[in-house]
Order: structure tokens, then C-alpha cells, then sequence
């Protein structure tokens, strides 16, 4: 993060209860409002690199995304496919808005331009097209000239480019209110926030200005992923209140009938899960998490589970594209924007459970001879290479199979192999957005989003 970013400042006018210790709401502007929304265009990976830089002192465990993501850096290269190339893509995801985040008073992402790959003597086609590659396993040499190494350069259309003044997401000239759990409004009136707000006490309440720099900003990000009072933990170091959603609705049918297979191996006297043992599919479609804009996970999740939310970034999604008025958006497609970001070209899966959709071409790949890629020759394919056998724990640690490592790790903790069973289970769209959802909350997302279905299910083989 550059020091400039350093002295970046806002000014929110917050409405406080000191007596009860909680920011009521807080008055803040376009620009501050702008950078609240681009959070939800974030990938998943890009949220847990930049907590874990700026916060690793103190991060909250982003559930188990963060045990998810240091397992894939600890990840040897030599299980995917491109070596460090897709290993690199995972660890540091792209978003189709990262051009359009750098346009913010503030981008918190560090998120590098769009590189491709082009022949340092400029070789073209017949048909006069450029030879360039945007895909990690890029040629090692031009397929024109075949001498000379292809080199990295970025994309001109994604070049840095300053702030800008009349907004990303908000039109200029708007203020908005803010509520403790991140309910955005326009600062419409004194009856809208009442609402919200519910039966008050405004006799105690007092106002404070408060300024925001980089490190308050990553923190509201942080909190508002685990809490539902982020405001009133930063300005009044307040403790943490979350909700834990105990029942919900689900509201979801498989969309197709890709499915993959998962072996969970269970204590039997306890019904604790010790890991599971899985193929490189299911290890492809955990790492595939990473890639997701927080907007769309956001987006599928509350369309399975409508009721659950109990986090302050929940509100904020369903704030932005329910209660603001598409007058107060600087282009009228913003709020589907955020309800359908895709996922950058050439990231998806091909054989992907989820339903995502990838972002068409880059401007700077059209009316050119892009060579594709090897393991992506439609744009589609998989980050690891197999076959292969991983084991996952519940936290979703990622490793690579190893018996006599298990085999140990049963003795050290005196679990015979008689009292341990597996199961096998089927992972198709429901139990995928299960994990999905269990990830960002838990740290045992595997027992939350597939117990009960070890619990009512007889086991296929004991062991011992």
C-alpha cells in the first residue's frame, strides 16, 4: 500500500450512545459510500491477502477462508497445472471492477493491472493480429518467430489511473446515512432513519466527528464480515456482536447434475469429524471460492439461505441494491452489477457446480490472435492436476494424502482404527453453497455444512 493511500482521510458525522456504547448512525458522502460498495466486488482470496497484510496482528479469522488460503500457499507448485502460474491466480484473484476500483478516493485491494503475454519483436499473423497470451501457462516462445521469449506486460486499458472526482458507484452530490450494521441509506429524512433505527433513545445521543484513514477502513472491512456492530467497535471499541443464525430456509435446486464425490472419515464414538479425504476436483471447487466476488457469493447465498443475515456486510448488499434509488447510482446498471459480477475470463472451473458466469473477453484480446490457453482451451478447465488425493480438514486445510501422517496423528490422539468410520457423500449445488456459506462463518465448515448428513446416513466401510 502506497503512502499515499497512507494519508487518505474521511469525515463521517457519527450520532452516538456513549451510555450504551453504540454508534446510532453516521452521515458520510459519495466517496466514502463508494468505497463501503467496493467491498462486495472484492474476490474472497483478494479480502483475505489484504487482511492478512495489513492486520495479521489481530486479523479475526475470516472463517475458514483463512485456513483455506494458507494451505493453498503452502501448496507445492508442482500440483498445478502452470506451476506458480495458477497457483499465482488463486493466491492473488482478479476482479472484472479492479480497473474501476482504482478510480476510488481509496482501493484498498492493491489489486496489479491485467498483464499478457506478447513476442518482444511485435510478430503478427498473416492476417496482421498480434500474437499475445493473457493465460499462466503462457507460451514459453512466440509460435511465429519461435525464438524469442514471450515478456509480461500490462494491459493498456488497465494501466493505474487516478481517483476520480465525480464518483465509482454514487453520484457525486449524494450523502448517505449509515447504520452500526452497515444499512446504507440516502440522508433522506428523519423518518426513514427512524425506521431503521426503531424505538430510540435521542435524549442520550450525541454527536461526534470522527475521522477514517487506511487502517479504520480495513478494519470496518474486517469487522464487517464477523460482527454486526462494526461501527461501534472502531469509534467506541465496543465488544463484537454477531447473531448466530440457528434455523433457515432453504431455497435452492440443484441446476444441473454435475456432482462430485467426498470421503468423510468420522470418529464413530464421537461423530467428530477428523478430515475428509477428497479427489482434486472438490480441492479445485474449495480453491475456486477464492476467485468469487463477495458480491456474488453475498448474491447466492441469501437466495438459499433468505435468512440469514447476520453479518454487517449482509446489510450492506441488501441495502445497496434494495433500498438506494437507482437515481442515486451513477449509472443505472450499478445495482445489477452487484448482484451478477462475473468471474474474470479464463478463472472458472470446467466442471464448476456453482452457477457463475465468466466476464467476456478483455478489450485488449479482441481482433487479435490470442493463443489459448493449454489447460483452459475455451477459457475453461482446472487449477490442479490429477489424479490425485488431498486430505481437507475441517477448518478446509488443504494437503496433500499422506497414510502414514493419519495413521500417526490416530495414535497421537489414541483413536483406534476401530472407531472410525467413513462416509461418503455426493456434492452437488446444495451441499456446495453449504460449504460455501459455512466457510465465511466457521472454522469447522465441513461439520456445519455436511453433519447432518453424516448423522442420518449408515457408513459405506469401517476400518480395523
Amino acid at each position: 500500500m502506497s503512502d499515499a493511500k497512507k494519508d487518505i482521510t474521511f469525515l463521517l458525522k457519527a450520532t452516538v450512545n456513549r451510555k450504551k456504547g453504540k454508534v446510532l448512525f453516521a452521515q458520510v458522502d459519495s466517496a466514502f459510500a463508494d468505497v463501503l460498495l467496493s467491498f462486495l466486488t472484492l474476490p474472497l482470496g483478494t479480502i483475505v491477502k489484504t487482511l492478512k497484510k495489513h492486520h495479521e496482528d489481530v486479523l479475526q479469522e475470516f472463517g475458514s477462508l483463512t485456513s483455506l488460503y494458507t494451505g493453498l500457499a503452502n501448496l507445492d507448485s508442482v500440483h498445478f497445472w502452470g506451476g506458480e502460474g495458477a497457483k499465482s491466480i488463486l493466491l492473488h484473484p482478479k476482479s472484472s471492477f479492479d480497473a474501476d476500483r482504482q478510480r476510488l478516493k481509496l482501493d484498498i485491494s492493491d489489486s496489479p493491472p491485467l498483464e499478457y503475454f506478447d513476442c518482444p519483436k511485435k510478430c503478427r499473423s498473416f492476417a496482421r493480429f498480434k500474437s499475445i497470451s493473457m493465460y499462466y501457462d503462457k507460451p514459453e516462445y512466440c509460435r511465429y518467430c519461435g525464438s524469442s521469449p514471450m515478456n509480461r506486460e500490462v494491459a493498456k486499458n488497465e494501466v493505474q489511473t487516478a481517483p476520480c472526482d465525480d464518483g465509482v458507484f454514487m453520484k457525486k452530490t449524494s450523502s448517505f446515512l449509515l447504520t452500526d450494521d452497515l444499512y446504507i441509506m440516502p440522508n433522506a429524512g428523519l423518518l426513514q432513519i427512524a425506521r431503521v433505527l426503531g424505538d430510540i433513545d435521542m435524549d442520550e445521543a450525541e454527536t461526534l466527528n470522527v475521522t477514517f484513514e487506511l487502517h479504520e477502513v480495513l478494519r470496518l472491512l474486517m469487522f464487517s464480515l464477523i460482527s454486526k456492530n462494526p461501527l461501534s467497535i472502531i469509534i467506541l471499541n465496543a465488544h463484537l456482536e454477531y447473531k448466530k443464525v440457528t434455523e433457515f430456509t432453504e431455497n435452492v435446486s440443484n441446476y444441473n447434475s454435475k456432482k462430485m464425490n467426498l470421503k468423510l472419515v468420522v470418529q464413530k464414538s464421537t461423530k467428530k469429524l477428523l478430515y475428509a479425504e477428497a479427489e482434486e476436483d472438490f480441492v479445485d471447487f474449495l480453491f475456486s471460492f477464492l476467485i468469487i466476488p463477495l458480491c456474488r457469493v453475498k448474491y447466492l447465498l441469501l437466495r438459499m439461505f433468505p435468512n440469514s443475515r447476520d453479518k454487517a456486510i449482509d446489510n450492506l448488499f441488501m441495502s445497496a441494491i434494495d433500498c438506494i434509488h437507482d437515481k442515486y447510482y451513477k449509472h443505472p446498471d450499478a445495482k445489477n452489477w452487484l448482484m451478477t459480477l462475473n468471474i474474470r475470463h479464463g478463472y472458472i472451473l470446467k466442471n464448476h457446480i456453482l452457477p457463475l458466469t465468466e466476464e467476456e473477453l478483455p478489450e485488449i484480446y479482441r481482433n487479435v490472435d490470442w493463443l489459448r490457453s493449454t489447460n483452459f482451451p475455451n477459457g475453461q478447465g482446472n487449477y490442479l492436476i490429477g489424479p490425485r488425493t488431498y486430505k481437507v480438514t475441517d477448518d478446509l486445510t488443504v494437503t496433500p494424502f499422506c497414510i502414514v501422517s493419519i495413521l500417526s496423528n490416530l495414535n497421537e490422539n489414541n483413536i483406534p482404527m476401530s472407531d472410525v468410520e467413513e462416509v461418503e457423500l455426493q456434492i452437488r449445488l446444495k451441499e456446495g453453497l453449504s460449504i460455501l456459506k459455512a466457510s465465511l462463518t466457521s472454522k469447522c465448515a465441513l461439520t456445519d455444512a455436511l453433519l447432518s448428513q453424516v448423522m442420518n446416513r449408515q457408513p459405506t466401510r469401517e476400518q480395523g
